[in-house]
């Protein structure tokens, strides 16, 4: 078994990569491997080394058309734990095993939220949620 080691720019540890394949192959592997790597650290060099350092986005006020129709048919408690876990990125297969329910049950909370805050999709519910204070 070959290795080859990385050297990332600024990167004081260097990068071992193990491999079983020919040269040719291993020698493009290395060089993607570099140049994402490179591409990483460029991307996240200008992010702060705090790893618990706090992001603050400012979200839009939700439109007074839609608060009166959240306000008119308001959203259980369990649709809301649902819709939380939809804005937190779960997908139903998750929200089902993390609320200890079916998978069939959460559709039909999904369902029930997407109506309630006339959205078309999740990701629009999501948005919603957000601004009118649904969820945080």
């Amino acid at each position: 078994m070959s290795s080859n080691t990385l050297l990332i720019k600024g990167n004081s540890k260097p990068l071992n990569i193990l491999s079983q394949v020919n040269f040719p192959l291993n020698h493009a592997l290395t060089h993607v491997a570099q140049e994402t790597a490179e591409l990483l650290q460029h991307i996240y060099s200008d992010q702060s080394d705090d790893t618990n350092s706090i992001k603050t986005v400012a979200i839009r006020a939700i439109e007074p058309k839609y608060m009166q129709v959240i306000a008119a048919e308001p959203l259980t408690q369990r649709e809301l734990e649902v819709l939380q876990l939809i804005v937190d990125g779960y997908r139903n297969p998750m929200i089902a095993e993390k609320l200890h329910i079916a998978e069939g049950t959460v559709k039909i909370h999904v369902r029930n939220i997407l109506k309630k805050l006339c959205a078309d999709d999740r990701t629009q519910a999501a948005i919603r949620a957000l601004r009118s204070g649904l969820v945080c």
